[in-house]
């Protein structure tokens, strides 16, 4: 070719030249650094020993006791529901503090079509129930955890209420956007979706670890890295929601034996108001793309 030639030549009247795609618009918690996330964990601890201690003081100005080995139920309900709390708001600030175009859809609270989210929770629990049951045919079956022991002493109506709320309805909601939106969108973009789940996975089987046989650990981080796959793929933490609450539920159920009917219903309030809760933020939140699946 001579030198006289375009590399490029015109195009005829009326055809446009074709558009380069646009570059896919990274998430605010790419400014993130990834000690954030652990910032954000001794944030929340802190403000349940803050509560713990306060809840204490009032328990024992009430004529109440609080012996070692035996924690009122109130006071560990309490300085969790605190904690739960702290986690969300601890992920808000530290998100903020790095990037100004923070919104709920930065931590996975997007709409979501309804048919295909089923499908992938249900696509999702059954894989974590199948990796369970293969983790346990191989380790043992565990002791029960501390609080499965507490819940099956517990004969309390305010306290097993109050343990259901939190275990099936606040959990799910602040651990999934802490773990999921937070955590997990930070690590995604420094390590990739692979390494980004695998580590969230880690942190939130670590955690859980208090109160809680070894063994148990591994089941836990097949859940947490379950549940990071579910949000990769529907881009949403909706149904991450979902599916934390109904296992939740349902784990607070057959410790309670409680009978089918009543199970169903407990599963279906706790999740569906965890869902309509971050359901009714994510309706401040922009639509946008589900979240990059490849590493």
């Amino acid at each position: 070719m001579t030198s006289g030639l375009h590399s490029h030549p015109e195009l005829p009247d009326g055809i446009e030249p074709p558009q380069r795609p646009p570059e896919p618009e990274r998430s605010p918690l790419a400014a993130v650094p990834v000690w954030a996330p652990l910032a954000g964990l001794l944030m929340a601890f802190v403000a349940a020993a803050i509560a713990a201690v306060m809840i204490g003081a009032a328990i024992e100005a009430g004529g109440g006791s609080i012996t070692e080995g035996d924690t009122p139920p109130g006071l560990l309900i309490g300085a969790t529901f605190v904690q739960d709390a702290a986690l969300i708001a601890a992920a808000a600030f530290l998100a903020r503090i790095w990037s100004s175009g923070v919104t709920p859809a930065t931590f996975g609270l997007r709409p979501v079509r309804l048919g295909p989210a089923i499908g992938w929770t249900l696509l999702a629990w059954g894989v974590f129930l199948a990796a369970s049951l293969l983790y346990f045919t191989l380790v043992g079956q565990p002791e029960d955890q501390e609080l499965t022991r507490d819940l099956n002493e517990e004969d309390s109506l305010s306290a097993l209420i109050g343990y259901a709320v939190l275990l099936a309805f606040m959990a799910p909601l602040a651990e999934e956007i802490f773990f999921r939106g937070f955590v997990f969108g930070v690590l995604r973009e420094k390590l990739g979706v692979a390494g980004g789940a695998l580590v969230t996975g880690v942190v939130f089987g670590l955690v859980h670890a208090t109160g809680s046989p070894i063994e148990t650990l591994g089941v836990l981080v097949i859940l947490g890295v379950v549940l990071c796959l579910l949000y990769v793929q529907t881009g949403s933490i909706l149904p991450c929601i979902a599916l934390h609450a109904l296992n939740n539920g349902l784990s607070f159920a057959v410790t309670k034996e409680i009978p089918a009917p009543g199970a169903i219903a407990l599963i279906l309030a706790c999740a569906g108001a965890a869902v309509l809760v971050a359901a009714l933020v994510t309706q401040r939140s922009p639509a946008l793309p589900a979240a990059p699946r490849t590493p």
